[in-house]
């Protein structure tokens, strides 16, 4: 590879994204030829604001990063950066490449630790809290506002020499600038499977949203598989707990539970928090208030939006389910369409087709379907109500499926997920219906969220068409669930209209 600024020597890459390229490379420069890591970023997208964006960004990170990397131990100093300009090409135009050059750290990162020695005990995962929490103290402080935004096991790099747990690839860090929420300002960096759901969202993101990719990192390395194995990133639920009850302690496990909470109000709002309540025992995480209240001895942490489809596709919004010796009985019901809406609005998916009406007292949040959003479109919700974790709700997704999978198929796959999801729970109606002159069905069950310990009730209605699911799921705390069930049931559930396509 050629040299860059006639300085950097590239060795070899070490990775590749959309944003860029990393090379291990020897500063020529140096007095003793130092190792360093060079990181480009190589912006394809077209979007001149989104360009700006990220070009900004970048730019803050190297700044901020240059700071970090002096006041910590754990994080790599910054040498340098810099831009330069490509000239152009009959495959490019000219375009701008912006570099920074860092410390290289030598060493394994705990993923390849993870592969070479196996499961982490309790006392390792003590370490790596021990080591990576100060550091999120730093970057999240009100002087430097950082986010992560990537945190990982393969993020988590062991110096060789000194042992010492280094925090590295901060490419994916982004200077929180408040009241920023435009989409070129809210670009998604990180990784899925650790990612809390506001950052698969593309929503904005927190302190607690990297404490969270640090929790999904403990599960990996203590359970020695990834966190796509313990949780359905459709309908974010975490299972570590009961596929391993008595891997760590309770008052470790309470702790992790509730960094992987899924709404970021209601996890530790601060590194410092985390070091307390490692510090002070169970105590620290048991209060009255939602945003502090404890996972007492619960198997799940449970994040609301579809539903399942086997590990891919989630049945259920909100909360989740164990049935023991439930029997279901079909009934076959019609849902007929409503009339006239005179104080509804109306809400039409530009993608799909499908239409449907919605009070005009509840408030609607468009949502662009993807894996990582659950593949909901649509969440509607109650105007003036005081927002809880169970706040009532109401979800419209569309799933694609197998060529060959049927209505029975997805209800039965459905039902299993139900019966296996969650604790407390009672299915209260399982029956056919028909929607819009459509088969479908309909399941109502009721539980208790293992979270904030609140009994909830939901209700899930789906169709299938053209190996596509429409499932539409409404919930809320059980003492609310009444009281907005008929503008559910006759306005929402009731006007949905499929894709005219499909018939």
């Amino acid at each position: 590879m050629p040299l860059i600024l006639r300085r950097y020597q590239p060795l070899e890459p070490l990775g590749k994204g959309g944003f860029g390229a990393t090379f291990k490379a020897i500063d020529l420069d140096s007095l003793n030829q130092r190792h360093c890591v060079v990181k480009r970023l190589d912006i394809k997208d077209n979007d001149p604001k989104i360009v700006k964006g990220i070009e900004e960004a970048f730019e803050r990170e190297a700044k901020v990063l240059e700071s970090l990397g002096v006041n910590s131990g754990n994080i790599p100093s910054l040498y340098n950066h810099f831009c330069l300009t490509a000239p152009a090409s009959h495959s490019y135009p000219e375009k701008e490449l912006h570099y920074l050059v860092q410390q290289y750290i030598e060493g394994e990162d705990l993923s390849e630790e993870l592969k070479k020695k196996g499961r982490f005990s309790q006392a390792e995962i003590l370490d790596v809290l021990k080591q990576i929490l100060p550091v999120l103290q730093l970057i999240h402080d009100d002087k430097n506002q950082v986010i992560h935004r990537d945190i990982k096991p393969s993020n988590i790099v062991r110096e060789r020499d000194t042992q010492k747990l280094v925090l590295i690839d901060f490419g994916a860090v982004k200077q929180v600038i408040t009241g920023e929420t435009s989409p070129e300002k809210s670009i998604v960096f990180g990784t899925p499977a650790y990612a809390p759901p506001e950052q698969r969202a593309k929503q904005k993101v927190y302190p607690s949203s990297d404490l969270y990719a640090l929790a999904a990192s403990c599960v990996e390395l203590l359970t020695g598989q990834s966190p796509n194995k313990f949780q359905d990133t459709i309908n974010n639920q975490w299972y570590w707990r009961k596929q391993y009850p008595q891997i760590v302690d309770e008052n470790l496990a309470n702790i992790l539970d509730r960094m992987l909470r899924p709404h970021p109000d209601a996890r530790f709002q601060s590194a410092g928090e985390v070091i307390t309540a490692l510090n002070e025992g169970e105590t620290a995480i048991t209060s009255n208030n939602p945003s502090t209240n404890s996972n007492s001895g619960g198997n799940a942490t449970t994040i609301i939006t579809s539903r399942p489809k086997a590990l891919k596709f989630v049945l259920g919004t909100a909360l989740f389910l164990i049935i023991i010796g439930v029997s279901i009985k079909l009934y076959p019901r019609t849902l007929q369409p409503i009339s006239s809406f005179s104080t509804s609005l109306s809400f039409k998916d530009t993608t799909s087709g499908m239409e449907i009406q919605y009070p005009e007292n509840w408030q609607l949040q468009e949502q662009q379907a993807s894996p990582l959003t659950g593949w909901t479109i649509a969440r509607i919700v109650p105007k003036d109500i005081i927002p809880s974790p169970l706040s009532p709700e109401f979800l419209i997704n569309i799933e694609d499926l197998s060529q060959s999978e049927t209505l029975k198929d997805y209800t039965n796959l459905a039902i299993q997920q139900i019966q296996a999801s969650a604790k407390d729970v009672k299915i209260l109606k399982s029956q056919s219906i028909k929607l819009h002159q459509r088969e479908g069905y309909q399941v109502v069950y009721m539980g208790q969220d293992s979270i904030y310990n609140v009994n909830f009730k939901a209700m899930q209605v789906w169709i299938i068409d053209h190996q596509k699911a429409y499932v539409m799921t409404y919930r809320a705390e059980e003492k609310l669930y009444d009281q907005f069930l008929n503008p559910v049931e006759q306005t929402m559930i009731k006007s949905f209209i499929p894709p005219v396509k499909l018939w």
